[in-house]
């Protein structure tokens, strides 16, 4: 006769030692997630330091990398007299801010992008791009000198 094995048993076992593994390597994962996590932040700080990958798309070259990253300093005084840098600002404007300046100046009457930068202090090229997409959106209205508010 041929014995049937009782099949629920042996999975019964093979889950418990499924879980038993899990939580001996729950620690192994908690680190990887710590690492993956780290190396995102190494990955933004030297995109930032590099500045011209940003936008291009690009991954910087380790080339680009040696030449605009400065080296670190090893010696353990310099560990702990160094002060925390500050966070850097990035120049530009809160979003919508400029925007905002852009329709305030021209309350005032129709003006050109040359006009409203130096009123507002927004750089010319940045106006001059903001003034003809809030032309093609319908914002604003191109006046026979500049742009001016739709009536």
């Amino acid at each position: 006769m041929v014995k049937v094995l009782d099949v629920s048993a042996i999975s019964e076992q093979i889950r418990a030692r499924l879980d038993e593994q899990r939580r001996q390597h729950q620690g192994i994962g908690d680190g990887l997630e710590r690492v993956r996590d780290v190396l995102g932040r190494l990955e933004g700080e030297v995109r930032s330091l590099v500045g011209g990958a940003r936008g291009s798309g690009a991954a910087p070259t380790s080339t680009q990398v040696t030449k605009n990253v400065p080296a670190p300093k090893t010696t353990p005084a310099a560990k702990r007299t160094a002060a925390p840098k500050p966070k850097s600002t990035s120049g530009r404007a809160p979003r919508g801010e400029n925007k905002a300046k852009v329709l305030a100046a021209l309350k005032s009457g129709p003006m050109t992008a040359t006009e409203i930068a130096s009123k507002t202090g927004i750089g010319a090229a940045s106006a001059s791009t903001m003034l003809s997409r809030m032309a093609k959106a319908g914002e604003l209205v191109k006046a026979d000198r500049g742009y001016a508010l739709p009536s």
